[in-house]
């Protein structure tokens, strides 16, 4: 049954309302974090391991195939994701918050993963292929609005209540309040405008019902070409996967860490003198004396708009920092330069970091304008381009186009300019590159799908795909870490040639995607 029933209406929201939960729990997650102290491993481990639900949702994609409608799913699940947003902001101020939120974020993967499953067959259901096709640009779009909604907006949002409040708790405690009643309105919207002329999977014919999971998953992995499929929906995003966990670390993290050697401030020159009289000298300290140069040693930190100290944080929220994890990390940046200098015996006087030093509200500033008008711009066209002359004559253009502007980064971190933008440009470009050319990946990703369980197989391909992002995405801080970040990047873009060579090896239709003469 195809009633598309003004798709222009619902489209938008419908997949803003999947690309907003994934970009909170897979990306700004990841800003939050890193500004509330947790280090660039841990937060490369936790927060792809929170991929994990798109990896297995096709464990549960049958049983959303075959019960209840689609549209009963994705609004269930998008109040679900609501409540979650919301019991984030208010655990964020408690101990112990960094396990509490990704349990609670993990929760939200699962919802958010379920609520993708049924937009996605819900989208399938009630368009036919030709508008399809022109409407994979429009859904790729509005998805990656949504996730700039939140890697940019969002985020902006959050770094004016950093400078607002000079506590990033308390700031990042608000931003996701406000995202959990952002979720709640949008899916009132969805309630209003999205058709309600689905067939219940109960009401189906005889014959679709006996249709079980191991027929469904039997099927998806007898398609042709399946081991070519698989290994490029894999490795595809072997080289964003490893960007977008890192990219946000590194405009944030400082050019480098440097120790001040001369201060009026009596305090800090107490603890200069700890240094040169016990630490230059390798001599062993005492408990007070590490506690004082954690507390009190001049380090300097560069950032992109120029030097300041970096201060001792002792309170959090008003209140006064006791628990010693709770001190540490909210001091992490202070002790891990100290015990660098200290393990030197106070020769390595710099760490160069090699970050950008932007602020939150600098990211969330160029990814929020924009990077906003290039993705939307990249994304209309790349959908159009497909309806026009086919998947085939596109698909290795538009994966080029992709890439490349991954060089970009490579050239901010080896050159680090003293204009932001140049900033600017390389984001304007990567932002288009990923509009345009990921039009092509989704629009492959229903060609694999095309068959009787269109859910269900749309939901094992994303699932293996989300399994592409997962497992690089765990690795990246350490590899980061090892390679420091001008050689990661050209790493990063090296690990897209795997993905670029077997898309020249898929078969599928010339003109899959062509938008119908007749229409």
């Amino acid at each position: 049954m195809k009633i598309d029933n003004k798709p222009w209406f619902w489209i938008p929201l419908l997949n803003f309302a999947s690309g907003l939960p994934y970009a909170v729990i897979i990306s700004v997650s990841v800003i939050m974090y890193k500004n509330l102290g947790i280090t660039n491993e841990d937060i490369g481990v936790y927060t792809s391991l929170l991929y994990l639900p798109w990896v297995i949702k096709p464990l549960w994609s049958p049983f959303i195939e075959l019960t209840g409608t689609k549209r009963k799913w994705f609004l269930s699940m998008q109040l679900l994701i609501s409540i979650a947003f919301l019991l984030v902001g208010f655990t964020i101020p408690l101990n112990g918050f960094f396990f509490m939120t990704l349990a609670i974020f993990w929760v939200a993967a699962f919802a958010s993963a379920s609520n993708d499953i049924a937009s996605d067959g819900f989208y399938l259901l009630v368009l036919p292929e030709d508008k399809q096709s022109f409407f994979i640009g429009i859904r790729s779009t509005f998805y990656r609005l949504s996730m700039l909604a939140g890697n940019g907006l969002i985020v902006l949002f959050a770094g004016y209540l950093e400078q607002k409040y000079s506590d990033n708790t308390k700031a990042w405690s608000y931003t996701m309040i406000f995202v959990g009643l952002l979720m709640c309105f949008i899916t009132l919207y969805n309630f209003f405008a999205t058709p309600k002329t689905e067939i219940n999977a109960g009401d189906k014919p005889a014959e679709t019902n006996k249709q079980n999971f191991a027929t469904v998953f039997a099927s998806f992995f007898k398609k042709k070409q399946i081991f070519i499929i698989l290994s490029f929906i894999l490795l595809f995003r072997l080289g964003e996967s490893q960007l977008i966990k890192m990219l946000t670390p590194f405009l944030i993290d400082p050019i480098k860490y440097e120790l001040a050697e001369t201060t009026t401030n009596t305090d800090q020159a107490k603890a200069l003198d700890i240094y040169n009289s016990k630490v230059k000298k390798n001599e062993k300290l005492s408990g007070s004396e590490l506690k004082y140069l954690y507390a009190k040693l001049p380090i300097l930190v560069e950032t992109f708009k120029g030097e300041k100290l970096l201060e001792e944080v002792t309170s959090k929220d008003k209140k006064l920092i006791k628990d010693k994890k709770e001190y540490e990390s909210a001091n992490s940046a202070r002790i891990t330069f100290i015990n660098e200098l200290i393990a030197s015996n106070g020769n390595q006087k710099t760490n160069e970091k090699g970050g950008m030093g932007l602020t939150t509200e600098d990211i969330g500033l160029i990814y929020g304008t924009f990077g906003l008008i290039a993705l939307t711009l990249g994304g209309i066209l790349g959908g159009i381009a497909i309806s026009k002359q086919g998947l085939t004559k596109w698909m290795l253009p538009m994966i080029l186009i992709m890439h490349l502007p991954i060089i970009g980064f490579v050239l901010l971190a080896h050159f680090h300019p003293a204009s932001i933008y140049y900033i600017y440009a390389v984001v304007i470009v990567e932002q288009f590159g990923y509009g345009f050319g990921f039009a092509a990946f989704m629009m492959y990703l229903i060609y694999v799908a095309e068959g009787e369980s269109k859910t269900a197989h749309y939901a094992l391909a994303t699932g293996f795909m989300a399994m592409g992002m997962m497992l690089p995405g765990m690795a990246s801080g350490y590899i980061q870490n090892y390679l420091g970040y001008g050689n990661f990047f050209i790493w990063v873009f090296i690990s897209t040639i795997p993905g670029i060579i077997l898309s020249r090896f898929l078969i599928f239709p010339k003109d899959f995607g062509k938008k119908s003469e007749a229409v």
